[in-house]
């Protein structure tokens, strides 16, 4: 289990990037690095499905697609050769990408993370989905945190919900 102390800081030879995943490929990516001394991070979240009677909890890719990995040049060249990987996304803003995982990895370890949800921004046009106001439509103004506390995932734009009970939005 990854955990906020085990994501390694960025230095000189290697630095965080974000591995776009074919569909149904963010395991074989995490193997496919282990395998070859790379590190990768891919936050999973508990599911509970129910088969009749029985009930059967997987992992699945918080982020459906997306695998994060701090990797050398030679790394990400290797990457982008691979059959499992359709894209590579690379920033510059290494401390500001390190410090938010470090803080998705510590929420998933105390399962604190409970949805992911669309990248909320001022300015956006939403649709409502539950509440008196469902089926109403409008903008962002401002984004409060007095229900949710949400960690913006800029490169991939998602955001991760911590707690529930927070008005029910979609972005058109």
């Amino acid at each position: 289990m990854t955990t906020a102390s085990t994501i390694r800081e960025p230095d000189a030879e290697t630095q965080w990037c974000v591995v776009h995943a074919r569909p149904r490929c963010e395991k074989k990516i995490l193997a496919l690095c282990r395998q070859h001394a790379v590190e990768a991070y891919l936050p999973l979240l508990p599911k509970r499905h129910r088969y009749g009677a029985r009930i059967r909890i997987t992992e699945t890719p918080l982020f459906r697609g997306y695998v994060f990995v701090c990797a050398s040049a030679r790394d990400r060249s290797f990457l982008r050769q691979n059959d499992y990987v359709a894209n590579l996304l690379e920033t510059s803003r290494q401390t500001e990408l390190y410090q938010e995982l470090r803080a998705l990895a510590h929420s998933l370890s105390v399962g604190r993370v409970v949805d992911v949800l669309p990248y909320l921004e001022e300015g956006r046009r939403v649709a409502i989905q539950t509440g008196p106001f469902k089926g109403m439509e409008g903008m962002i103004l401002r984004v409060k945190n007095q229900d949710r506390v949400v960690i913006q995932i800029e490169l991939i734009q998602q955001s991760v919900v911590f707690e529930a009970d927070s008005a029910s939005v979609k972005p058109e």
